[in-house]
């Protein structure tokens, strides 16, 4: 079906011709930066406003700078297809959170037991060097047939084998995520109390990511940053709260932007800087 107008008789000129009869300078891309930068900079103030704001991670201001950079987004109609990529992550993810939160029951369990005094033996890690080096050969012999691969039954075999490859490292992956809990030797009492702290950061840390994720699957975050936001807004609004930029922006974005980072943490976008261009 042929895509129809919702304005059928306005182009992109006439509409600009329009605007410039109302301030010079004014085009339908001047409009759309400044609603954009205005819409960021209102949402962050209200985060930094809210009670508890102060008391918040740099990890979960990072959360409420990505829920002001949605509000943009669906303000600029910057729209996304689910892929199935996206799905798998965010399913891959969950399974490793779940995980996450058993590891912890688990240590809690071993703390309860050394506490009350309970002989208990206290499991260990599996010894996995043997499985280590497998993966090792495997990824070698393909990474070797690939080079020597002439015809195309040699190139069939090579890419079989780099997909088996692939495979054993990722379950070696998965062996070495399910007991990362685990200790080589028997933990002290201190030992097993400060893991089980480190696997509520990464549980907490998890759940902010999957929870990113999740919120912003149909929404291009990108787009706005990369053409319609002051990045100003953005490098002050990392200043001020001590949030390192990287968090924020790419590091393609931070190349593009460096004429940005030299802004204070007190700058602020008004009308007056959306003029100026």
């Amino acid at each position: 079906r042929r895509p129809r107008d919702v304005f059928s008789d306005l182009t992109p000129t006439i509409l600009n011709n329009h605007l410039k009869t109302i301030m010079d300078g004014l085009s339908a891309k001047v409009f759309r930066t400044y609603n954009a930068s205005k819409t960021l900079q209102d949402e962050l103030m209200k985060t930094e406003e809210a009670k508890g704001w102060k008391r918040l991670t740099a990890a979960e201001k990072v959360v409420e700078y990505n829920n002001a950079n949605r509000e943009v987004a669906i303000l600029c109609n910057h729209q996304k297809t689910v892929s199935k990529a996206q799905e798998a992550t965010l399913d891959t993810l969950g399974e490793k959170l779940e995980t996450l939160k058993t590891q912890k029951k688990e240590l809690k369990k071993i703390l309860e037991n050394m506490t009350n005094g309970k002989k208990k033996k206290i499991p260990l890690k599996k010894n996995i060097k043997e499985e280590q080096e497998k993966v090792a050969k495997a990824l070698e012999k393909a990474k070797s047939m690939k080079e020597k691969a002439k015809t195309k039954e040699e190139k069939i075999a090579a890419t079989e084998q780099d997909e088996k490859a692939k495979q054993m490292r990722k379950e070696l992956g998965e062996l070495k995520f399910t007991q990362n809990h685990l200790w080589e030797k028997e933990p002290s009492k201190d030992q097993v109390v400060k893991k089980i702290e480190n696997w509520k950061e990464k549980i907490k840390k998890m759940e902010l990511n999957i929870k990113h994720k999740d919120d912003n699957k149909e929404v291009a975050l990108g787009t706005s940053k990369l053409n319609y936001m002051d990045p100003r807004i953005s490098v002050a609004w990392c200043k001020r709260n001590d949030v390192p930029i990287e968090k924020v922006f790419s590091k393609t974005m931070r190349d593009k932007f460096n004429w940005a980072m030299a802004v204070p943490p007190e700058w602020l976008f008004n009308e007056e800087i959306a003029k100026q261009g």
